[in-house]
């Protein structure tokens, strides 16, 4: 191989390894930070999601309707011409008990 052919050929391997040295590092953190990216963006749109949701809660919780409803539900609250009325489940039913030592006493 001539020398005229060699020096462009280095030129052009040092400058392909100038390249890579430089370039590989900064193109992984630059997929890496694709992927941070897609990932809180996921996040931030389920966040979002979250504070429609409370937001309706909160609308809701703001009517005379919803307001009786929970005092209700949740505090057994009753108006005052009203009156409560607690209704207690049946008892279980006996369980029978084999007549097999130490039982058939």
């Amino acid at each position: 191989m001539s020398p005229r052919f060699l020096v462009p050929l280095g030129v052009v391997v040092v400058v392909v390894g100038i390249t890579l040295a430089f370039g590989i590092d900064p193109f992984s953190d630059w997929l890496d930070q694709r992927s941070d990216t897609t990932s809180l963006e996921r996040q931030v749109n389920a966040v979002e999601e979250r504070n429609k949701e409370y937001e309706l809660l909160i609308d809701a919780l703001n009517t005379d309707e919803e307001i009786e409803r929970r005092a209700r539900e949740e505090y057994n609250l009753v108006r005052p011409e009203e009156e409560a009325y607690a209704v207690l489940p049946p008892p279980p039913a006996a369980h029978r008990i084999q007549g097999v030592w130490p039982f058939n006493n």
